[in-house]
């Protein structure tokens, strides 16, 4: 008796073992194209109209300037090269904020040419090769007058939108009260005002959140540290403490999630995480004993240009308590208190839309913007 045996089942088989294949394949390719992008050179994107075309007399350029005689990077963003310049400042110190300034406030790049900054020692104008001796911030604030005299006078201009925030607002204050003529209006977010008083609240509150989560092992932490002074070490505890419970981001933030969205802006790739630690921390080690010093009352009483205050009404980072009290004694020709009420640290990320607006409006009291 013939038996005649069916090819059926090992031609499926065959079949199964070319689409895994396949299919492997694939998702080998795209990882690697996918990994490829994210650690490749940074490039900023054009603008283009409707229909592809580069916008007449706009403006993306990624620049390195010697600026305080070392190289730092700048980017240009706008699609008018002929409108106002808004410098940003960052935080840290040491802490670009350029990637989420792109994600979020990218609109503001149709109304302005706007100035991303790494400050000496923050990711793109992070080097080994840096002398810690020279992060000081009479050095910072140097800087930033190089930086904008240079753009001053490239762009034809007589005076910046100067937003400072965290940190940054030490520099651009100090810029703000020594160079008032060159600064239309300074929007402080989040202003450092006394660094110690302002880290003890941040103690105090953390502490109350831990008690009321039930974290012992929080409470016990900030028990043993105690309140400032702080070594820089204790310092980031503190803040570590603060983030947890929402005083950083109210939506609570995680870091992985802030890392992932850096590195899906186009000036920023997967490689660029590493020169952004180790410049936080060559930044922090460097400016900390002069940073937790600071104390912007006893420096200036009186601006002599328009200061608009923002600050978030949740932020545990840096006091609006004492960031409040600082306006009311300050005086200047015009100034203005504006709080975000769903923000704690960051309302230019947090409430990115009123920010923006805000912006705008501001630029358009002193004459910037119609």
């Amino acid at each position: 008796m013939d038996m005649k045996m069916s090819n059926t089942p090992v031609k499926k088989s065959r079949f199964r073992v070319l689409r895994w294949l396949l299919m492997g394949g694939l998702t080998l390719v795209a990882s690697v194209g996918v990994f490829a992008y994210l650690i490749v050179d940074t490039f900023t994107a054009p603008f283009v109209d409707e229909v592809g075309k580069p916008v007449e007399n706009s403006i993306a350029e990624e620049r390195r300037m010697v600026i305080g005689g070392v190289e730092q990077y700048v980017l240009l963003r706008g699609r008018d090269r002929t409108a106002p310049l808004l410098v940003f400042v960052h935080g840290g110190p040491g802490a670009s904020e350029t990637p989420f300034l792109r994600r979020y406030n990218a609109d503001l790049e149709n109304d302005f040419v706007v100035v991303y900054w790494d400050q000496r020692g923050a990711v793109h104008s992070y080097s080994p090769d840096l002398d810690p001796a020279t992060f000081t911030i009479e050095r910072m604030t140097e800087d930033l007058r190089e930086l904008v005299d240079t753009l001053l006078v490239e762009f034809d201009q007589e005076k910046v939108l100067l937003v400072g925030h965290s940190w940054g607002t030490i520099p651009a204050l100090e810029y703000t009260a020594q160079h008032p003529d060159k600064v239309a209006t300074y929007i402080s977010i989040s202003q450092t005002t006394n660094q110690q008083e302002s880290d003890a609240e941040g103690f105090e509150w953390a502490l109350s959140q831990a008690k009321k989560a039930g974290d012992e092992e929080a409470i016990a932490t900030l028990e043993a540290l105690g309140r400032p002074p702080y070594t820089l070490q204790q310092f980031i505890t503190q803040r570590q403490h603060v983030g947890r419970y929402g005083g950083s981001f109210k939506d609570g933030s995680s870091d992985f999630k802030l890392a992932s969205q850096m590195i899906m802006t186009d000036e920023f790739s997967w490689l660029d995480l590493g020169a952004f630690v180790k410049g936080v921390r060559l930044s922090g080690n460097a400016l900390w004993e002069e940073q937790k010093h600071y104390d912007a009352e006893s420096r200036y009483t009186t601006l002599d240009a328009p200061i608009v205050m923002m600050f978030g009404r949740g932020d545990r980072v840096i006091s609006p308590r004492l960031g409040l009290a600082y306006f009311e004694m300050l005086d200047a020709p015009s100034k203005e208190f504006i709080w975000f009420e769903n923000s704690a640290h960051a309302p230019l990320f947090e409430e990115p839309e009123k920010f923006n607006d805000t912006v705008r409006q501001v630029a358009r009291g002193v004459g910037l913007l119609r």
